[in-house]
């Protein structure tokens, strides 16, 4: 993390260009009323502030989630809350400016327009001392940090909850609140006119980083505390907890850090999120590339012509190179030199990513076949693979699919949970209909044998669906995990289908509406203080009630996902108002990354026409907060066909299009969606 350590960690940690993961985003939203600066972020505002995902290890892997950090913006100020769980409080640094990590400290960095320069760096400790600092271009480039650059106007504080260096009793922890004004994020010492805050919509870079050490108590040391040292007497390194993790212990890579989106909205109006921007798998790949080559240059004194290049094409001699790469989703072209300067050149016309299901069941342990099947997949246009099977079968195909350049999501079936071992051992965690019947038994299961839909509100079928997103997140280089059948059973199913199983479906027939066990029943009772009306179809509580069930399994599974600093994504019906209706899945109240609706007009006896409508109402109705990829059945298209619903789906501004799924696209689809893409 600090500049004297640089040179030994690029040699031993970046001997290979592998990127870390992709980097978290966070919408920051404004902040509704004004803040007192005081540390304790006790206001209405912030308590409406959505959170960070969790810091993490700054090597990559996941922590307690014992910090949290909230933002908030207005016309004058960018704010920081970070609220810190600490069992021994101790600080000694008093001196504006002075070296604060080598006290417990928090960190804020900022690259306002995201060039990896010119940024600035805030580290404050428990005694409220500041250092701020002000870095032309990281430390791994040469250049000199202004240590002694001042933010005039800044405001900070700090909180403690227990007392500060007393090692004789227990301590609860600390939080600091900053106001940093636009002023010097946007305009400083090289950009002195720049003194506007920035428009709505405007994505910074930054970063957070939470500093400790370990301490034992010490009645000769003037805190209270020293510090637990290694053989040779050296203080053993501090921990570094951070946002978005690097990959090696240097903060100073801002090429990784999350992005941050100002919205116009005011804390307390939702949850928002935000797609990764187009260049970020190729920028992480170039810069991966470029920390690599600084340490082959300490090491041997000249740049590698063999090193991995990973998708990135080299032009160099010994002394300077330059290497090229593109991005997935829309061909977007990224130069970058032996300076680390880097140059982006939009295409002539956007792509648009394009997001496939594959079944990844198929062809087990051949890697040929696959190597194959995802070339010809990227050759295309498709951006990102949705991959399901076991995590044997994920671990196997991930790094073969990102070897063409594909990003992988992992496909987790949620709530319908068919064969699960575990889960059929524990009869009360399914989900049970009106006539009190379980899908637990084989025989009444509604419509398919494999409609085996869990209840929303048993803890230990949650505590399940988190191991799985466990499991899932330990497979090294997924983006991200897409959720499906984050739902109940069909209570009414697509008019399509009606003639499939024989029913009219006009209305709700109580052998398809879930869920009704005690559990639920007993839940709602307390939430209601009643049962539920002999009327049920009529009762709105308990239609609302069984909506908020399912979004609160979404959003624990989400929030989970994003613990791993992986991206949260689910396949969705139409639209919110839609899925509420045939399925209880408001989904406009989960907290994705990515929202697919299954626009499959086929099922609805809808033209494909249809299905550009309600991609264009699941917009309005979620209020664009979600980023939408809809979904297109490929079984309903043809090679000819493919592109112009393509078309009508991109002039809604989606982030980007589902195709569901391999088995279904043909050759001619492919060489149609290359031709389209291109």
């Amino acid at each position: 993390m600090r500049k004297y350590l640089l040179p030994v960690l690029l040699i031993s940690s970046l001997c290979a260009a592998e990127p870390p993961p992709a980097p978290p985003t966070y919408v920051c939203q404004r902040a509704a009323a004004p803040l007192t600066i005081d540390g304790r972020g006790d206001e209405s505002t912030w308590q409406q502030a959505m959170r960070l995902s969790p810091l993490r290890d700054i090597e990559g892997p996941a922590i307690a989630d014992e910090t949290v950090v909230r933002m908030l913006w207005d016309d004058e100020y960018l704010y920081v809350l970070a609220d810190m769980k600490e069992s021994h409080l101790w600080a000694t640094l008093r001196e504006r400016d002075s070296v604060i990590y080598h006290d417990p400290d928090f960190e804020v960095f900022i690259d306002a327009d995201g060039d990896g320069r010119d940024y600035q760096e805030i580290e404050i400790n428990a005694l409220n001392t500041v250092w701020d600092l002000f870095l032309t271009a990281p430390y791994r480039t040469a250049n000199q940090a202004l240590h002694d650059w001042n933010i005039p106007g800044l405001k900070s504080a700090v909180h403690l909850r227990g007392t500060l260096n007393n090692p004789e009793d227990t301590d609860e922890g600390w939080s600091v609140e900053f106001a940093i004004p636009w002023s010097s994020i946007t305009g400083h010492s090289a950009q002195p006119r720049r003194c506007s805050p920035p428009a709505a919509g405007t994505t910074l870079r930054m970063n957070f980083s939470r500093v400790n050490w370990r301490v034992q108590a010490d009645a000769t040391s003037p805190c209270g505390y020293s510090k637990l040292t290694a053989e040779d007497g050296s203080p053993l390194p501090e921990s570094n907890h951070v946002w978005a993790p690097t990959g090696v212990i240097n903060i100073h890579c801002p090429e990784f850090w999350g992005y941050v989106r100002l919205s116009e909205r005011p804390a307390g109006s939702g949850f928002e999120s935000m797609p990764v921007p187009a260049p970020d798998n190729a920028q992480r790949r170039l810069f991966a590339y470029y920390n690599a080559q600084l340490a082959h240059r300490a090491e041997h004194g000249h740049f590698s012509s063999t090193l991995n290049t990973s998708g990135v094409t080299p032009l160099f001699t010994s002394q300077q190179y330059f290497a090229a790469t593109s991005t997935a989703s829309d061909g977007t072209k990224l130069t970058l030199d032996s300076s680390s300067h880097l140059t982006i050149t939009p295409p002539d016309e956007k792509r648009t990513p394009l997001y496939l299901w594959v079944q990844g069941g198929k062809h087990v342990g051949d890697t040929a076949w696959w190597q194959q099947h995802f070339a010809k997949l990227a050759e295309a246009g498709i951006y990102a693979v949705i991959i399901g099977g076991n995590t044997e079968q994920l671990a196997h195909l991930t790094p073969i699919a990102h070897a063409q350049g594909l990003q992988v999501y992992a496909w987790l079936w949620a709530l319908n949970r068919p064969g699960d071992t575990t889960a059929l051992q524990h009869p009360d965690w399914y989900a049970v209909n009106r006539h009190g019947l379980s899908c637990h038994a084989p025989e009444d299961r509604p419509f398919v044998e494999y409609y085996q839909f869990l209840c929303p509100n048993n803890a230990e079928a949650l505590s399940h669906l988190l191991a799985q997103v466990d499991a899932l997140a330990a497979i090294p280089g997924l983006t991200g995990i897409q959720l499906d059948y984050l739902r109940m059973p069909d209570v009414i199913l697509p008019r399509g289908l009606w003639r499939k199983y024989g029913l009219d479906m006009s209305q709700e027939l109580p052998e398809y509406d879930y869920c009704y066990c005690e559990r639920c029943r007993n839940a709602f009772r307390r939430a209601y203080g009643r049962d539920v009306a002999e009327a049920a179809d009529e009762d709105a509580d308990w239609r609302e009630f069984r909506l908020q069930s399912v979004a609160h399994v979404a959003n624990a599974l989400c929030e989970r996902i994003r613990s791993h600093n992986l991206r949260a994504a689910c396949a969705v019906f139409p639209t919110p108002q839609i899925a509420s209706r045939l399925v209880r899945q408001d989904w406009q109240q989960f907290r994705l990354d990515l929202a697919l609706p299954m626009l499959y007009h086929s099922f609805y006896n809808e033209p494909s026409e249809w299905a550009t409508a309600r991609a264009a109402d699941a917009a309005e109705q979620t209020q664009q907060r979600i980023p939408l990829a809809p979904g297109i059945h490929l079984p309903d298209s043809t090679a000819e066909s493919l592109p112009a619903e393509l078309e009508r789906l991109r002039n809604t501004s989606p982030a980007g299009i589902g195709l569901f799924c391999d088995d279904d696209i043909t050759p001619a689809m492919l060489e149609r969606l290359r031709q389209w893409q291109n």
